[in-house]
């Protein structure tokens, strides 16, 4: 993989995530958002792709890294309409890497800002990606105004506290 830059769609891609990070190899790729099945229950559609580039290297702290940059559109559903809403995805996250929790927890503990994993000889690429894209995710999705296609629902009855206002303007008169 050495220097050079690779696309991949529709492939299982599997990395050694500290050697990749070593060797500071770098891969990119389009992925339709079907092949994507966490998402799936998320998602108003699953037509689109969501384009990805997967870079890493050695921090000056002699720690590998990976740099996660993820691009695309959704189609999520307002939870307010119930209807499709698009939201773009863009995410850039660099995940630096430990041989094992403890090395992790203790860097975590001293770094609040850091983003970590375990290096993973056998690390899924596709999974990480889809990953990145549900820490992207509003929690309750909604449209800034739904307008017009909001229902509003109307009592046909009288409030009945208005009826008694009426009555007690009349006894006072």
């Amino acid at each position: 993989m050495r220097g050079f830059l690779y696309s991949f769609w529709f492939l299982m891609i599997v990395i050694h995530s500290g050697q990749f990070a070593l060797e500071g190899e770098k891969i990119e790729g389009l992925t339709p958002l079907s092949e994507l099945g966490r998402l799936h229950d998320l998602l108003a559609s699953t037509e689109g792709s969501m384009v990805w580039k997967l870079s890493s290297g050695i921090d000056k702290l002699e720690r590998p890294w990976l740099f996660v940059d993820v691009e695309g559109e959704v189609q999520l559903v307002c939870q307010r309409c119930l209807k499709p809403m698009p939201f773009f995805v863009n995410v850039g996250s660099t995940l630096v890497q430990f041989p094992d929790e403890a090395h992790l927890d203790d860097a975590e503990n001293a770094d609040e800002d850091l983003e970590g994993i375990v290096i993973d000889p056998e690390l899924d690429v596709i999974a990480l990606i889809e990953d990145e894209i549900l820490l992207a995710l509003p929690f309750a999705s909604r449209h800034e105004d739904c307008g017009a296609d909001r229902i509003v629902l109307k009592d046909s009855k009288p409030n009945p506290f208005a009826v008694l206002a009426q009555l007690k303007t009349r006894e006072a008169e």
